[in-house]
C-alpha cells in the first residue's frame, strides 16, 4: 500500500519542485501531467476544456496504477480544477494499492509566483498565464478534502514538513 500526493496550483507555486522532492524522499515516483496536457491540448485553440482535463486525469490514474502495483509512493501534479480532482479521488480510491490520498493546493502571492516563474528556462516562462491560472483557481469552489498550503515564504523543506503533518 502506498501514499499518493496530488498537487494542484498555479505555475511557480512549487508543484513540480515539491512533488520531485517528496517522491525522492519516499523513494517514489512522480507523474507530471504537463506531458499529458501537451499531448492532448491543441495549441491552435485557446482553451483547455473539462473533457481534456478529465482525459489527463484518466491518463494519470492509469499511470498511477502501474506505479502503485510496485508499492511506490506517488506524487501527481498538474493545474487541476475541482472536476479533475474529483475524478482523481474517485478513481484512485478504487485502486487497492493506494493507501493514503492527500490533495493539496499549493499557492503563493502573485509577486512570488512571477519571481519563481522567471527562474524557469525562457521557453517555459508562463508570464501572464500565471495570473490567468491564479484567477481561475481562486474562483473555483474547492472540495473539502483539498488542503491549502501557502508556499510564499516557505522553503521546499518547510512545505514538505507541512504536508507530512496532514
Amino acid at each position: 500500500m502506498s501514499e499518493v500526493l496530488i498537487l494542484t496550483g498555479a505555475c511557480g507555486a512549487g508543484k513540480t519542485t515539491v512533488a520531485k522532492e517528496w517522491a525522492r524522499r519516499k523513494n517514489g515516483a512522480i507523474v507530471e501531467c504537463d506531458y499529458f496536457t501537451e499531448w492532448i491540448f491543441d495549441k491552435n485553440f485557446v482553451r483547455f476544456s473539462y473533457e481534456e482535463e478529465l482525459l489527463a486525469a484518466r491518463l494519470a490514474v492509469i499511470t498511477a496504477n502501474e506505479y502503485l502495483k510496485l508499492s511506490m509512493p506517488l506524487a501527481i501534479e498538474n493545474v487541476w480544477s475541482p472536476v479533475g480532482l474529483d475524478l482523481l479521488k474517485e478513481e484512485l480510491s478504487k485502486i487497492e494499492y493506494a493507501h493514503k490520498l492527500t490533495f493539496i493546493w499549493l499557492k503563493c502571492e502573485s509577486e512570488e509566483n512571477h519571481r519563481r516563474d522567471n527562474l524557469r528556462v525562457p521557453d517555459d516562462v508562463m508570464g501572464e498565464r500565471v495570473d490567468i491560472v491564479n484567477d481561475q483557481l481562486n474562483n473555483y469552489i474547492w472540495p473539502s478534502y483539498l488542503h491549502i498550503i501557502d508556499t510564499t515564504n516557505l522553503t521546499v523543506k518547510e512545505t514538505l514538513e507541512q504536508i507530512a503533518k496532514l
